[in-house]
């Protein structure tokens, strides 16, 4: 019992120590009181009604951009002649994002997954189900981003804006234990006040430059011939943008893997430059890693806690713990 509430009292301290490193610069205290102010969430609260799929891919896009906004950011360009990077807009979707899950742990492929707020909430069983996904797209590596709570145009109406951003942020972080650190904006949308927003949280605004606009038609076939004549062109970064929630891309993704794949086979035999596959690394934010107490805190405690369970196994006196780096006691 001893070990136990020692092991507990270990668990309580190191969490919220390692919550920081964990989500970044966006638990700055600014970012977290505009959390609170602009939206209360509460998980149990009603989901949108039946129908209500919280997309707007019918209105026009907002076309004003500033630079750096699209695939090609200033502060990480390419690092490879031919790169592409996946991702998926608007889930988690039941039908969708579990195939797709399944295609990309099968390749050893990570992706980014751009989620909207509101398919999380409610207490119906789907709605446990789909938080339980995006548990899940985490879990499996792949990195779960901030699309905003109810895919509204931001640059429509300033006032929406912190409670789009923040409510969705906050509600990740209660689903998955990690606020997010990438964001996407609906339809696009770029603005003076969006760029204001995001720069004081901290919070870098990922483009695409590959899009099939798979809402617009249900077509597989057409989803796919677009896709392949992109990458079969493709130079620099390629940040293919994908909806978990169309059929159309969920059913041509294994097909455009495949052809990459075939392709890229081709291109070594020729000596070309190959597709390589990267993952959300390659855009997430560097910050850097402080040195604290934490590590000599926590093996003091391990220590101290352990000793009881090693003189059960063993009548010998413990050895003496050897000293640790900090990169050796809080890894990745």
């Amino acid at each position: 019992m001893l070990v136990l509430r020692r092991l507990t009292v270990l668990s309580a301290l190191v969490a919220p120590l390692l919550a920081p490193a964990l989500v970044g610069g966006s638990d700055a205290p600014h970012v977290r009181r505009a959390a609170d102010a602009a939206v209360a969430i509460a998980i149990d609260q009603p989901a949108p009604p039946a129908g209500d799929d919280g997309d707007e891919h019918a209105d026009a896009r907002v076309t004003l951009r500033s630079p750096g906004h699209g695939a090609h950011t200033a502060f990480h360009p390419a690092t490879a002649p031919r790169e592409l990077l996946l991702s998926f807009d608007d889930g988690p979707d039941l039908r969708g994002t579990p195939l797709i899950l399944e295609e990309l742990d099968r390749r050893g492929i990570k992706a980014i997954f751009f989620v909207t707020g509101w398919r999380l909430l409610g207490r119906r069983p789907e709605d446990i189900a789909r938080r339980d996904l995006v548990r899940k797209i985490a879990a499996h590596g792949h990195l779960v981003a901030n699309h905003t709570m109810n895919h509204h145009h931001l640059c429509h109406s300033d006032e929406d804006q912190a409670a789009e951003i923040d409510g969705n942020a906050e509600l990740i972080a209660r689903t998955t234990g990690v606020r997010p650190i990438l964001f996407r904006s609906p339809y696009g949308d770029f603005c003076p006040s969006l760029e204001a927003a995001l720069a004081a949280r901290e919070l870098p605004d990922i483009g695409w430059n590959i899009d099939p606009q798979d809402w617009k038609s249900e077509n597989e076939d057409a989803v796919y011939s677009y896709l392949t004549g992109k990458l079969s062109q493709l130079s620099g970064r390629g940040i293919m943008l994908l909806h978990d929630t169309h059929e159309a891309s969920v059913h041509a993704l294994p097909r455009v893997l495949d052809w990459l794949a075939r392709e890229n086979a081709r291109a070594v035999r020729a000596h070309r430059e190959p597709v390589r596959l990267i993952d959300y690394r390659a855009v997430a934010p560097k910050w850097p890693v402080t040195e604290s107490g934490l590590p000599t805190l926590v093996e003091g405690l391990v220590a101290d806690a352990a000793g009881p369970v090693a003189r059960l196994f063993s009548t010998a006196p413990a050895a003496p713990a050897e000293p640790r780096t900090v990169a050796a006691a809080v890894s990745p």
